[in-house]
Parts: C-alpha cells; sequence; structure tokens
C-alpha cells in the first residue's frame, strides 16, 4: 500500500508540473520541521533551501516569508 502512495503522489506531482500549477509544500514544513526546508543540506546531500527539486516552485509555507 505504501508503495502505491508513492507512486500516486510522485505522479500527480508529475503532472503538476506539466500543467505549471504546481504549489509546493515542503515535506519539512508539512511536518513542522521549518529548519530542514529551510537548510542547504538534506538527507540525500546538498539541496536548495525552501524549493522543489524537481521545478523552481518555491515552498508557499508563512515560515518562509
Amino acid at each position: 500500500m505504501t508503495a502505491l502512495v508513492g507512486w500516486l503522489a510522485n505522479a500527480l506531482t508529475r503532472l503538476a508540473h506539466w500543467l505549471g500549477t504546481h504549489v509546493y509544500l515542503s515535506t519539512g514544513c508539512l511536518h513542522d520541521e521549518h529548519a530542514y526546508c529551510q537548510g542547504k543540506t538534506g538527507l540525500a546531500g546538498a539541496k536548495t533551501p525552501a524549493q522543489c527539486k524537481f521545478c523552481a516552485a518555491r515552498c508557499v509555507c508563512p515560515c518562509h516569508n
């Protein structure tokens, strides 16, 4: 079941990118880990703070304002 949910989330994100309507909320912010979202290093290494790794969509969480 977890694999199906992951696949569906990935497919919907790719569709949003294709449509140009991606509204991004970082998983870190979703789980109240705002420092992680704003950091330059993630679990897999270097990352761009508060930005989708697939496109340039910025995180919509108010912690970035």
